[in-house]
């Protein structure tokens, strides 16, 4: 008989209830004896809950235990039981253990009948009635020597009233100590012989630091013997405490036989759990009331979602369902049977099992269930049949790991595929056509050439040969494969059989393009950046130049009208400029407070420009939404990648709606969201009524580079730069899509701090100009130029540098200048290398930067580094006296 055989036995034939109960408080095994404490037949317990068997005792009694005992400790408590000759009194205990990773526990109860009748007067309710009764019962029960226990009974100075002969043969004292009843000398014969008297003697004298409180616990000796030890207060009948009585039961059998008992259940266990067949237990109704690790982990179920369920329901392929239930019912009738048949995974695969079954049955003879043992023979099988395939389609099955092989008889104009290649091709198993013919079809027509003359030249020499080309799906979805081959010849020269292997490569093919793709995208950014720049220093000459004619002009004059016109297509410009920047990723970042009704107001005419006429937009921005704080040109971005990302999802046309909210997101959506914090959050929604995305697209939507247009259409980082940004900003991105029913994304950003929005104060009016000295540093000569000539215009006093050595001779030379106004990018030195030379002779000197884009040297990750005095290019009059009059008042 196996492990798991003999254990069934012992705990079958326990006398004491045992029990198995899972995570999800449902009984897994139930022995005989518990079954009858239970008053129920133990194939009613197994699948059952814990609420159902027990009744209201669950809530009052097992429920709080349950938690504690699920996790980690030791949990014992007494169960009292009516019956008709009189009330029955139990120990439980819960013993934590681990059952295939799960928690789960170990229910072991004691009968204690017989022990409160002899040896536990004190613990009786009517006795607690009267202390003096219970301590003459006490004596009587020493006197006559009756109880298996060993009984000391000790009053208020712990002094020895009373003990029994049991006691003192438990303890080995001897009766010349006994009859004097030498306390002391009795307490020293009983701490040598304790494992650990120290502890023992804290619990004693914490106990009567206690009166009130009762102590059931266990003592260890030094010979391996265990004492089970009660001890309880004795009271007179006035309530007054006078004295303790101490019971001691030798429980060393009991413990080596629940040690063996655990030792059989761990070894069986671990042959249930390292078994490399299936253990597979039925009752006599086709329930499952045990299986091992090996079966749930072919059949793809956990332990808990098997016990309890009907196997041929839960596991068997419908088809053979009646067959299998007949053979369960003559299984029932015999003792051994070996049959074989098809079990269904979790999955849906089918798996072909061996079964080796035997009856089982109690001490009656009656009949509850089976037990079998199951080998997996599905490989075996599949081995049988694929001797029917060639060798050498097997000796390149055998060596590839999938791979895709084809094998062409010539002279028959056979050619057979393997599933894989089948799939490689966009079919399902069994559904290529057969022949060369059918296989040209799936290649694309721009291969097809190349790959003729590929396959020409082997043929004539007989050679290996490998290749590259793309499959056409029935779908059109297109696929990149590389294969090799052999072709053979026969006697005449001419081709008799070729065989191959064929390999997916389309991702391998697509990294490389997404990496060309994006060494493009950082060389257009670069020069995008580049130009960007320049083009700056040009808008603002024009941009400062029709300010200084407009200023200088009459307001009636005729070419006033042209001037604000070449002003307003600068403006534009300028627009274009910071697109470049945007995309170059050199703006400068700086997170303000901001209205997205405002920004999705202000974008929309442009956003109708770039949708095109056949797509309707449609904004709704309340006016009443809570401000966030962020870059406004990131969420520009984040606005403009989803309306061109719903633009393509309508190729023919449809509605685009953009829509923002004031929204509260809650603990649940948190929970699911680990970088989102529950509270106030203003949602952005971006809605198309396109073509939609199915599931497999929608889980990978954010990757980088990852992209469902075709070739030269997308590079994949539009949705990748929104999440980021997104996620900069502590926010989260959630999508609503169906395929064909288009897609919805919400944009969730964290509403500004209330700290944080202050109210607008009166601004006092800055004086226009000032008498101070600026230093200006621009390497291009029109817009340093200009530069002077307004601030000149304001009441400057300014001197000019085309360069960094020009700018530090004159800082020598004019100790005078208030502040540097520099270009941060020049020829030669750059702006902040420059003012670190300057400074570090003047530290108190003012500096302005000005540039175009983002220079490492004065940002952080594209935010300015804190009291940098920074003017953006291109800039107004205005702008320029504004920042030169706030950092001179400073």
């Amino acid at each position: 008989m196996d492990s798991a055989g003999v254990l069934r036995i012992v705990t079958d034939n326990a006398r004491v209830g045992l029990a198995v109960v899972n995570l999800q408080r449902r009984y897994v095994y139930a022995n005989g004896t518990y079954a009858e404490i239970r008053d129920l037949p133990s194939a009613d317990i197994v699948g059952q809950r814990l609420q159902d068997v027990l009744g209201g005792a669950y809530e009052e009694q097992a429920a709080p235990r349950l938690d504690r005992a699920f996790g980690g400790q030791r949990v014992a408590y007494e169960l009292r039981r009516p019956t008709a000759t009189g009330d029955r009194f139990y120990e439980v205990r819960y013993e934590p253990i681990e059952v295939d990773g799960a928690a789960a526990l170990v229910v072991v109860i004691t009968g204690m009948t017989e022990r409160r009748a002899t040896a536990s007067p004190i613990r009786d309710a009517a006795g607690r009635a009267d202390a003096e009764r219970r301590f003459q019962e006490a004596r009587l029960t020493t006197e006559r020597e009756l109880t298996l226990d060993g009984i000391l009974v000790v009053d208020d100075q712990s002094r020895v009233v009373s003990f029994n002969r049991r006691f003192g043969q438990m303890w080995g004292i001897s009766d010349e100590i006994l009859s004097a009843r030498a306390d002391t000398l009795l307490l020293d014969s009983v701490r040598q012989k304790l494992v650990n008297p120290d502890q023992f003697m804290e619990q004693v004298r914490q106990l009567y630091d206690r009166r009130d409180v009762e102590s059931h616990d266990e003592v260890a000796l030094i010979d391996g013997r265990t004492f089970d030890r009660y001890s309880a207060p004795m009271r007179d009948a006035d309530g007054r405490y006078y004295g303790r009585v101490w019971y001691f039961r030798d429980v060393t059998e009991a413990k080596q036989a629940e040690a063996a008992l655990r030792q059989e259940r761990d070894r069986a266990q671990r042959y249930l759990d390292t078994a490399d067949v299936i253990l597979l237990a039925l009752n006599a109704d086709g329930l499952v009331t045990l299986i091992n690790r090996k079966g749930c982990d072919l059949l793809g179920w956990s332990e808990a979602e098997l016990i309890g369920q009907n196997w041929v329901d839960r596991c068997l392929p419908a088809r053979i369902r009646p067959a299998l239930t007949q053979k369960l019912k003559d299984l029932l009738g015999g003792d051994l049977s070996v049959i074989e048949n098809p079990i269904l995974t979790r999955d849906g695969r089918e798996l072909l099992i061996e079964w080796r079954s035997r009856v089982l049955r109690d001490d009656t003879g009656r009949v509850t269930g089976t037990f079998s043992s199951g080998t997996d023979i599905t490989e075996q099988h599949a081995a049988v049949e694929a001797l029917r395939v060639a060798e050498e389609r097997m000796r390149f099955a055998l060596q590839s790991a999938d791979v895709g092989i084809w094998d062409m008889d010539y002279a028959t104009g056979v050619l057979q595929w393997s599933e894989t290649l089948e799939a490689q091709y966009g079919l399902k198993p069994g559904t290529f056509g057969g022949t060369f013919d059918a296989f040209m079809a799936f290649v694309h027509p721009n291969d097809r050439h190349s790959l003729l003359e590929t396959l020409g030249t082997a043929m004539k020499a007989g050679s290996d040969f490998s290749l590259q080309n793309r499959a056409v799906w029935p779908d059109g979805t297109v696929r990149w494969l590389s294969g090799a081959g052999r072709i053979l010849l026969g006697e005449d020269g001419k081709p008799v059989r070729g065989v191959g292997i064929s390999l997916d490569i389309t991702s391998r093919h697509l990294l490389e393009n997404q990496y060309h793709q994006a060494q493009k995208m950082e060389a257009m950014g670069r020069l995008a950046g580049g130009v960007a720049h320049d083009f700056n220093n040009l808008l603002t000459v024009i941009l400062g130049y029709c300010e200084l004619l407009l200023a200088d002009r009459d307001p009636d004059a005729a070419a006033r009208a042209d001037i604000m016109q070449i002003q307003k297509a600068g403006g534009h410009a300028a627009s274009l400029t910071r697109q470049l920047l945007a995309f170059s990723r050199k703006q400068l970042i700086e997170p303000t407070l901001l209205d997205l009704s405002t920004v999705v107001g202000d974008m929309r005419a442009m956003l109708v420009r770039l949708i095109g006429e056949d797509v309707k937009v449609t904004v709704n921005t309340p006016e009443a939404v809570a401000l966030v704080k962020a870059d406004r040109g990131q969420v520009e971005q984040v606005v403009m990648n989803l309306a061109v990302n719903a633009r393509d999802a309508m190729p023919h046309g449809g509605t685009l709606t953009i829509g923002t909210a004031n929204v509260t997101l809650d603990d649940q959506y948190a929970a699911t969201h680990l970088d989102v914090k529950p509270g106030p959050y203003v949602a952005l929604t971006v809605t198309d009524t396109g073509t939609g995305m199915t599931p497999e697209v929608q889980a990978r939507l954010f990757e980088p580079f990852f992209t469902t247009k075709g070739p030269g259409k997308g590079t994949g980082l539009g949705l990748a730069t929104v999440h980021g940004i997104v996620a900069q900003s502590g926010g989260s991105v959630g999508i609503d899509t169906q395929t064909g029913r288009g897609t919805s994304f919400t944009v969730y950003f964290p509403s500004a701090d209330p700290r944080d929005v202050v109210p607008a104060a009166r601004q006092l009016p800055r004086p226009r100009g000032g008498s101070e000295t600026v230093l200006v540093v621009e390497d291009a000569d029109g817009l340093r130029e200009l530069t002077q000539r307004l601030l000149q215009r304001q009441g400057y006093t300014v001197l000019t540098a085309a360069n960094a050595d020009e700018a530090l001779r004159l800082s020598e030379q004019h100790p005078s200048i208030d502040l540097i106004l520099t270009d941060v990018v020049m020829p030669g030195a750059s702006g902040p290398a420059l003012i670190k030379q300057i400074t570090g002779r003047r530290p108190g000197l003012k500096v302005i930067y000005m540039s175009g884009y983002t220079e490492d040297s004065i940002t952080h990750h594209g935010v300015l580094k804190p009291g940098i005095a920074f003017l953006h290019k291109p800039f107004t009059s205005q702008t320029l006296g504004d920042k030169i009059r706030e950092v001179l008042d400073r």
